[in-house]
Order: C-alpha cells, then sequence, then structure tokens
C-alpha cells in the first residue's frame, strides 16, 4: 500500500545534553506542521585516481546531512493561563532561534491603576506598582483603559521604557492617556544579543510508518511570515522554518494522532505601524538570518560535532501601499538611516492575540510596483543587533 503524505507528524523537546537524543519524546511533545520537506544528502568525495582508461571511478560516498523543512502556523497558546516555563511547542522552535522566552503570568498590576502625570500620544507614564527599571518593559504589551474601548482596542505595545516609568508607545494615540493602565498576563519570544549558545532540540518525524529521530537540531532558515488576509485571498500567518540534525535512529512505527488545537488568528481587523504611521500593505516577512555549521571533529562518528548557530542578521521585507511623498516619504526615511518602531497586531481577544514587534528598524530603499492595478512598494528594513530588537508576544487573559 502506497505511504501517504498527511499521516506526518513531528515531535520535539528541548536536549538538555549535546550529543544525547532526549528520549522522553511523547504525545505531549506532537506539534501540528504543514508542508514537510525532509532532505537526505549524501557526502561524497571525487574519487580522482587514475583507471588506465577515459573512464572514471564514481564518487565515494562519505555519509549523509539530513534536514527537515516545515512550517508552523502562528497560533496562540490558548486557555486562561500562562504557558508553563518552555512548554508552549511553538516558543521552543522560537527559543532555538536565539530568541529568548519570557513570561509575565500576572497582570501588573494586579487590578488597573492610575497612570502616572505627564503622558502624551506617544508616550505612557505608568503609575505606583510599575518598576522602575530602565528597559524592563520594552517590548511588553500594555492596556490603556481610554485608548477606545474593547480589548483589541485598548492593547498597545512599549517600544521603550526609562526609569522615570515612561513607556514610549509603538503608535501615536489620538489623545494622551489619562485613565488606567495595565500590563497583561502574556508570554512572548524577544531577539537576544548575549554570546549564549540558543537551545538545541531533538526531534521525531514520522513519515506515514516510518520514523526518524534526530538530535542536536539548530535552525538554518527560519522566516516568520505575516500575510494579509483580504476579501480576494485569505492565509494564515506562519513560521517557515528548516532544521538540520543528526541522525540517531530510525525504524518503522506507525504515526501517531496530532491533537487538535484552537483557532489560527488572521492578520486582519487589527493594527500594522511603521515609524509611528498607520500603514496597508499585503506582505510581511521577518527573517532571521540564521546560519550554522559543524565544527570538525575526527572523535565523532561522521567527524563533526553537533551543529552550532554561528551567525543572525535579520531582516524584514514588506510589500506595503506606496503613498505620496507628504504622507510617507520612505526614501527620505532611507537617506536619513535613524532607527523607526514596527509593530503590528491581530486577533480577536485576551488569550487570542498576537503582537509581533522590531523596536529600532533602519530603512532600505523601496522600489515601486506596479505589477498590480495598484501602486505598492516592496523594501526591506533591517535590524541592528539590538536586544530585543525583534519580539513576538501572546497577550494572556487578565484575571
Amino acid at each position: 500500500m502506497a505511504r501517504k503524505t498527511n499521516n506526518s507528524a513531528v515531535a520535539l523537546a528541548i536536549q538538555s545534553v549535546v550529543g544525547t537524543f532526549e528520549s522522553g519524546i511523547s504525545d505531549a511533545d506532537l506539534l501540528p506542521v504543514s508542508q514537510l520537506r525532509p532532505q537526505i544528502n549524501g557526502v561524497t568525495i571525487s574519487n580522482d585516481e587514475y583507471t588506465g582508461s577515459i573512464v572514471n571511478n564514481a564518487d565515494v560516498v562519505a555519509g549523509k546531512r539530513l534536514s527537515f523543512a516545515f512550517n508552523v502556523k502562528i497560533r496562540p497558546p490558548g486557555g486562561t493561563a500562562i504557558p508553563d516555563e518552555n512548554d508552549f511547542l511553538l516558543g521552543r522552535l522560537f527559543q532555538s532561534m536565539k530568541m529568548t522566552e519570557v513570561r509575565n503570568t500576572s497582570a501588573i498590576p494586579v487590578s488597573p491603576e492610575a497612570l502616572g502625570s505627564g503622558s502624551d500620544t506617544n508616550n505612557a507614564v505608568l503609575g505606583a506598582s510599575a518598576a522602575a527599571t530602565a528597559g524592563l518593559y520594552k517590548a511588553w504589551p500594555l492596556i490603556l483603559s481610554d485608548n477606545d474601548t474593547g480589548f483589541k482596542n485598548q492593547l498597545t505595545m512599549i517600544r521603550s521604557y526609562a526609569a522615570d516609568k515612561t513607556a514610549q508607545l509603538m503608535e501615536v494615540l489620538s489623545s494622551a492617556p489619562a485613565a488606567n493602565y495595565q500590563i497583561p498576563p502574556f508570554i512572548g519570544y524577544m531577539r537576544s544579543v548575549t554570546s549564549d549558545d540558543p537551545i538545541i532540540l531533538s526531534m521525531k518525524f514520522w513519515l506515514d510508518g516510518v520514523r526518524y529521530d534526530l538530535r542536536d537540531c539548530r535552525p538554518t532558515s527560519a522566516q516568520i511570515t505575516f500575510p494579509t488576509s483580504t476579501r480576494e485571498q485569505a492565509r494564515f500567518p506562519e513560521l517557515q522554518v528548516t532544521y538540520e540534525g543528526i541522525l540517531d535512529d530510525y525504524a518503522d512505527e506507525a504515526t501517531p494522532v496530532i491533537p487538535a488545537l484552537g483557532a489560527i488568528p488572521l492578520f486582519r481587523d487589527g493594527d500594522l505601524w511603521l515609524d509611528n504611521k498607520r500603514v496597508g500593505g499585503s506582505d510581511l516577512t521577518i527573517d532571521l538570518g540564521l546560519q550554522s555549521e559543524n565544527p570538525p571533529n575526527p572523535n565523532q562518528q561522521d567527524g563533526s560535532d553537533a551543529p552550532e548557530v554561528t551567525a543572525s542578521t535579520a531582516s524584514i521585507s514588506m510589500t506595503r501601499q506606496s503613498y505620496t511623498k507628504a504622507v510617507f516619504d520612505s526614501m527620505a526615511l532611507a537617506d536619513a538611516q535613524q532607527r523607526h518602531p514596527l509593530w503590528g497586531q491581530y486577533g480577536s481577544g485576551p488569550g487570542a492575540m498576537v503582537q509581533f514587534a522590531a523596536p529600532d528598524v533602519r530603512f532600505n530603499y523601496a522600489s515601486p510596483d506596479l505589477g498590480g492595478g495598484l501602486i505598492n512598494e516592496s523594501g526591506d528594513l533591517l535590524v541592528d543587533a539590538i536586544d530585543r530588537g525583534i519580539a513576538i508576544v501572546f497577550p494572556g487573559v487578565v484575571a
């Protein structure tokens, strides 16, 4: 009987020891994926020995390299409580990409509190319960009670935070906030610029009756895509990733049943702000620009140590509406090479929202695109090595 593509599955766990497969992977570690693309390539050496004729010997096969590419829908963890540390499966992938898991399990403060004095349309001065630690709340969500009505409208995000409790916002409000504030519970993943190695993963892949166990898995490519869903076409936001690892074992085994999870929010009916202005567009992709290498080591069976992430140069590509110079002058912004905030959010309410941000991006030049009935422009935003320079946040339910 032919094997079926849909009878495929992926499970993953944080690997505690380099070189040792994490054997405790269970059904609780199953992650729904799509577009699974396995690749098994031979490592070959050209045999240049003379043969006494014009016919040469074929290459020598010296080993193999395994990689698995797949897509994961950007789905909030669901439920009313913030997941325990390292429990959120999508978050394990983000952590392996040199992003730090940040968990705020209770609202700050527990009940809404009055803002301090001095707020304006781009800054909210937090009240007595807020910490006076510079940078602490950078890229954290924030609720402002007089910023329209309803959770998703009152929800915004902090670009920077000062010791005097001034929270600079990712957007410009219609009026200065003057009522209450609260930081909701959330789980988020924020790009780290420390020299520490990111976590390493063990993974199981099932391809209809055959299981592959990979240890020492590292990402070699990672893009987070946020396509706008429109009247004409709807698409899911996704993490598109490729992992390379070392084959620990493979065997015949029935593919496990993947549990059904919650709804996947679409990128619409939300916010997209760039340089403190609302912008329209069709596509936004965060590319983490990951690079990895396998250190050579003749003591290992295949002559290499486990792969290591050696570099990450992030950028963000956008296809956005083209505006007049007076409305949005992207050429002048690229000329100036100053840093500006990018922020987006979407979803239906508490526990079902997604926020993404790059608090300090620089503009590259954008080219006008007249390929359709509307004029768009496509260009990159450049992300420097700044802590929390990229953030993906899932705001939770306020008790």
